[in-house]
């Protein structure tokens, strides 16, 4: 099945939200975390039950002519089918709290939901919970944080992640500097018709060589991922690189490529921190890692 988006309020998903139906997790107060630990991964067999319970909400509020919806069932179905793993009803309950038909909104409660179906590879929800992440919104402020879900919905071929991105790379707001990169981020995202992409990218380009300019986008245009997210990826290699290079403990390109020297920094910072990390690449120092960048 196809993902559904937040951008298009034509999609019977986002009416489904906008009626109100799907009544979602409980609300709890204060802001929710997003881990570094990834969710729990569904099995195959909790997949395709999720499914059937998705297209069985759907069938429950779209029901054939002459067949009367039933919006409680569907409620229960789809919430049924998110708390299994299906990835779309987990973006819908999601929606459900950030466009509430009373006009609020309780982005912490959307978070979990967004974060399980960000981790199995949603680029929307990827990019909605990098922005919620950005913005400090219904959990801390972490922009660092925000940078590595924004690459990996870029990657996926997200333009408005492309330019978000773009843009955090032009100040290097969390995540280190990087002109010609950022330039070709926001080309790809003109390109897709992303508003402000443009300007942005004519500014940039009078800035950077055009030799660089080449590289660059050669190197983002090789940067594809699908399916779920994996560890380590390129956006969580480059979120190390970049908080260890603000603190001097690495002194070559930000490139987010894994390899041993990468990892031995990382091997030693846990050391040096103290934690006792089953790999380089292990929750508990990228907990560290993202305290430093905060």
């Amino acid at each position: 099945m196809a993902h559904n988006s937040f951008r298009d309020a034509r999609h019977p998903l986002l009416l489904l939200v906008m009626a109100g139906l799907v009544s979602g997790c409980a609300v709890f107060g204060g802001g929710a975390s997003v881990p570094s630990q990834p969710p729990p991964v569904p099995t195959a067999q909790e997949r395709a039950q999720a499914a059937g319970l998705h297209r069985d909400g759907l069938r429950a509020m779209y029901p054939p002519r002459g067949t009367a919806p039933d919006p409680d069932r569907a409620s229960r179905l789809i919430e049924a089918a998110a708390d299994l793993g299906d990835p779309d009803a987990q973006l819908l309950v999601a929606g459900s709290h950030l466009y509430r038909t009373d006009g609020g909104r309780d982005a912490a409660a959307a978070i979990p939901w967004l974060h399980r179906a960000a981790q199995q590879g949603v680029p929307d929800a990827q990019y909605r919970l990098a922005r919620l992440i950005e913005a400090g919104d219904g959990t801390s402020r972490e922009p660092a944080w925000a940078a590595v879900w924004f690459q990996r919905a870029a990657e996926r071929g997200l333009p408005e992640a492309q330019f978000a991105m773009g843009l955090m790379q032009v100040v290097g707001d969390g995540t280190a500097p990087d002109e010609a990169e950022a330039l070709a981020r926001i080309a790809l995202a003109e390109r897709r018709r992303v508003p402000d992409a443009q300007r942005y990218r004519q500014a940039l380009q009078r800035r950077v060589p055009t030799t660089q300019a080449r590289q660059a986008a050669a190197r983002i245009a090789a940067e594809t991922a699908r399916g779920p997210v994996v560890t380590p990826d390129r956006p969580l290699v480059r979120f190390a690189q970049s908080v260890l290079a603000r603190r001097g403990g690495w002194t070559v390109p930000v490139d987010g490529r894994d390899g041993p020297q990468i990892r031995a920094v990382l091997a030693d910072f846990a050391r040096r921190q103290g934690i006792a990390a089953a790999s380089p690449y292990d929750p508990a120092v990228i907990d560290r890692l993202r305290a430093l960048a905060s």
